[in-house]
């Protein structure tokens, strides 16, 4: 018989290499913030991936910067393309509560994040004086393969899944 704690494990090998795989193809992060009077948006930036956390290179003219300087709340996703998915209603989507630290300019953390983002994208427009480095530390996430396959993920690294068991119930038909 198989114990829980091998099944997690089992689970765990198969699905973190798939995880990996998706979010190193995806190129862009959908950022959802909050203004300081709660009003929300979405929006997107090109991203690096590094070991403490994601990179976003994002100017001040934009509004998620904007709320980002007045309400440190995000969450992240990285999506399927609609292009290649097989069912629009069950795309896979990487999805993280984060925390967004401001990089202060001119320092190591800058240039690695930069070096980063350079060596990733190609060059960036980290001269021009309106941008903000930001590094979005995951905090918790879910992963989602489709209906009835999602998975409780970790930010540190996608190191604890947990699939959610509890699934899609039918609507209740009268008779």
């Amino acid at each position: 018989m198989v114990d829980k704690a091998e099944k997690q494990a089992r689970l765990q090998g198969r699905l973190e290499p798939e995880i990996r795989e998706f979010r190193d193809r995806m190129r862009t992060l959908v950022l959802a913030t909050v203004d300081d009077e709660g009003t929300p948006n979405v929006s997107y930036a090109p991203f690096a991936l590094r070991e403490d956390g994601y990179y976003i290179l994002i100017s001040e003219l934009a509004r998620h910067t904007r709320n980002l300087l007045a309400n440190p709340k995000i969450s992240l996703m990285m999506v399927e393309d609609e292009q290649g998915c097989h069912q629009l209603f069950a795309r896979k989507r990487l999805t993280f509560d984060a925390r967004p630290e401001r990089v202060t300019r001119d320092t190591p953390e800058w240039q690695a994040g930069i070096a980063a983002l350079t060596a990733r994208l190609g060059d960036t427009v980290s001269g021009l004086g309106d941008f903000h480095l930001f590094r979005l530390v995951p905090l918790k996430g879910l992963f989602v393969k489709g209906f009835g396959q999602a998975f409780a993920v970790s930010g540190d690294d996608l190191v604890d899944v947990l699939h959610l068991t509890d699934g899609h119930k039918p609507v209740a038909t009268a008779e």
